[in-house]
């Protein structure tokens, strides 16, 4: 069993290397390529962050990392590794359902918890470092204040310690986690616009729709599902229609019916 010096040290590599990991490939392949056609056809906003908007973000993001790997690592003190049941499919089925338990209990409490940190009384102290990302970036996944990024990672603390979840399963969680704040960070919507009135894929929360929350701050709460903001009646009018890649050149030429 490692020791808490140890836990805490093993937590803090893996919050700020999967935030790292994640932000800076999607810093790279979405803003760094310049001549990237998809990046181009898709950007939300037609302005890009400063400088000073980008380091704010990396500096508190990474703070928030390390806060959550050590929290993490004081609570996982003197408790064992837990192992799937399971084995064969039914260990593949087992991992998806407490996947899918997690990201459902989640997608509930930031939705609600986010909703409270944007009331007029608490938002000033507890929330406004966030928005100062009026056009975010990859890097701003985890940019939070210290009482927001407890608030963030408060619904966790009695499931680790008391719900014998996978601990495979909370590592994959991570990462799902992440890579699903840094694609709402992300500033390109990557899905067609289509998919938003589509019956099943409109209930995604699309980068457009946290982009608009960033922009708007009043609706679209919903971090991994839309769903609650649609039951609640806070999803925030989207533009139509979400940029989609330019017609080709050849067909942007092409005659009338006239031929001209």
């Amino acid at each position: 069993m490692k020791s808490p010096l140890g836990l805490v040290a093993m937590f803090v590599t893996l919050h700020v290397g999967r935030y790292l990991l994640t932000a800076g490939a999607a810093w790279a392949f979405l803003w760094g390529w310049k001549a990237n056609p998809f990046t181009a056809a898709r950007r939300i906003q037609t302005t890009g962050p400063s400088p000073g908007d980008v380091r704010r973000e990396v500096l508190a993001s990474l703070r928030t990392g390390v806060l959550f790997g050590v929290l993490f690592g004081l609570l996982s003190v003197g408790l064992p590794v837990v192992p799937l049941r399971a084995s064969g499919v039914g260990a593949a089925l087992e991992f998806g359902a407490w996947l899918l338990a997690l990201l459902v209990v989640h997608d509930t409490y930031f939705y609600w918890s986010h909703r409270l940190a944007h009331h007029p009384a608490v938002f000033g102290w507890l929330h406004a470092l966030h928005h100062r990302s009026r056009t975010p970036t990859p890097f701003a996944a985890l940019a939070f204040g210290v009482a927001d990024a407890l608030l963030q990672v408060l619904w966790a603390v009695p499931l680790v310690r008391w719900v014998p979840v996978p601990s495979a399963v909370w590592v994959a969680f991570s990462f799902v986690a992440i890579g699903i704040n840094v694609l709402g960070h992300c500033g390109v919507e990557p899905f067609p616009a289509r998919w938003r009135r589509h019956p099943v894929f409109k209930w995604l929360n699309f980068a457009t729709m946290h982009d608009l929350h960033h922009q708007q701050v009043h609706g679209n709460f919903g971090l991994y599902s839309s769903a609650w903001d649609r039951w609640m009646g806070t999803v925030l009018p989207l533009p139509e229609p979400v940029r989609e890649p330019p017609a080709p050149a050849a067909a942007r030429a092409a005659p009338g019916p006239s031929g001209t």
